[in-house]
């Protein structure tokens, strides 16, 4: 197909030419006049490259094309000037309204030359706006995929109480976390944190989040949990950093329902935060260091008792890095203060409540990193003893 070009001038004799020298070249169209260019430009185009003359009645070229440029921004805008006219045809150009200008008269060689560089700048600048929109479309998709590996609904398990909140500093982010049934009567759950944004750190969580099923055999082997610290071993001998060139943060632990004990370990990862139901406040610090430096490292358990109205928070970094205009923090001890102020909230209302402090503390900001809060409760009748090693 015939690039479409419109010539607009306010001499009918100019844009005869115009159509006889060039119409066996480009599908041409012609408009008498800036009021008319514009009619055209709206109810005609788009238009690969609109030609102007500078001079014209009711309103000049730089300003006929700043117009066209409001209508139809891809258009490669040309204008036509005389020798008179140059400075001011320059400074169009100069200020990015105009694409090249031509002085008056054009020969025809010259013109179509300049005309086949404004479609191939039209088709350069449309083909990079396409593949953009193609990227946001493939991106969103991506992001799709990895929520649906986020939790969809709490496991179903009388008594428990389950709520998180997801909040992705880009269309993709690095963090992922799970909770689910490990095997009858034992609980599974992790949240990892991917370094970088973006769809590299996305590709690798989902990657990790794939492994951490309970069918994979990364977590049960032969109908036995395999134990946190081993599960962790495992990530940092299968995940080295020249694999992805990626490094992350983990918790990982397993909850014994019938007792609510919960063994663990984490890597690198900010520590939990157990809020005890009469005030108290215990941070699940054990384990190694990150995955992926590329050095053998030894993953320490804990375990601890979540009794009646306990809670237990998980977070990534992004929730107490989130930064205020002025560069502070929200802080690991504001949100300790937070979590002890709001501890007699249901889990729900609790991660609601935790995320409204931090926007407000920095002023409803984007994140600059990934936020991912999970909180769980479970009401389990009998023993309030507290047990921690």
């Amino acid at each position: 197909m015939r690039p479409r070009i419109l010539f607009v001038d306010d001499d009918p004799n100019i844009l005869d030419s115009f159509r006889a020298s060039l119409r066996r070249h480009f599908n041409l169209d012609t408009a008498e006049g800036p009021l008319r260019g514009l009619e055209m430009v709206r109810s005609c185009g788009p238009y690969e490259v609109v030609v102007s003359d500078l001079r014209m009645p009711d309103m000049d070229g730089v300003r006929f094309l700043s117009e066209v440029a409001t209508i139809l921004p891809d258009a490669a805008r040309i204008m036509l000037t005389g020798h008179a006219d140059l400075e001011a045809s320059m400074n169009a150009v100069n200020e990015g309204r105009i694409f090249r200008f031509l002085t008056k008269p054009a020969a025809t060689a010259a013109l179509i030359k300049s005309l086949d560089a404004g479609v191939a700048q039209y088709r350069l600048v449309t083909a990079v706006k396409e593949k953009q929109r193609q990227l946001e479309r493939d991106l969103e998709a991506a992001a799709y995929v990895q929520r649906r590996f986020l939790p969809q609904t709490p496991p179903d398990v009388p008594g428990l109480s389950v709520a998180w909140r997801f909040m992705p500093c880009a269309e993709l982010g690095g963090d992922m976390f799970h909770v689910f049934v490990l095997s009858p009567g034992s609980l599974g759950l992790y949240m990892l944190d991917v370094s970088g944004h973006g769809a590299p750190s996305a590709l690798v969580a989902v990657s990790l989040s794939q492994l951490l099923m309970p069918q994979s055999g990364y977590l049960v082997r032969q109908g036995a949990i395999i134990p946190p610290g081993e599960v962790l071993a495992a990530l940092d001998r299968d995940f080295p950093m020249e694999r992805f060139e990626k490094h992350f943060t983990i918790f990982y632990g397993v909850l014994d329902l019938a007792s609510g004990r919960l063994r663990y370990s984490g890597a690198g990862h900010n520590p939990p935060l157990v809020l005890r139901a009469d005030g108290g406040l215990e941070r699940l610090s054990r384990g190694g260091p990150m995955i992926g430096l590329g050095f053998p490292a030894a993953f320490d358990e804990g375990t601890v008792t979540l009794n009646t109205a306990d809670k237990l928070l998980v977070y990534t970094d992004g929730l107490i890095q989130y930064q205020a205009a002025d560069g502070g923090m929200f802080s690991q001890g504001r949100l300790e203060a937070c979590a002890l102020d709001r501890r007699e909230l249901p889990p729900e209302r609790l991660v609601e409540a935790l995320v409204a402090a931090m926007l407000e503390f920095g002023g409803h900001a984007l994140p600059m990193d990934d936020v991912s809060l999970l909180c769980l409760e479970m009401a389990r009748p009998g023993g309030t003893e507290t047990r921690r090693s």
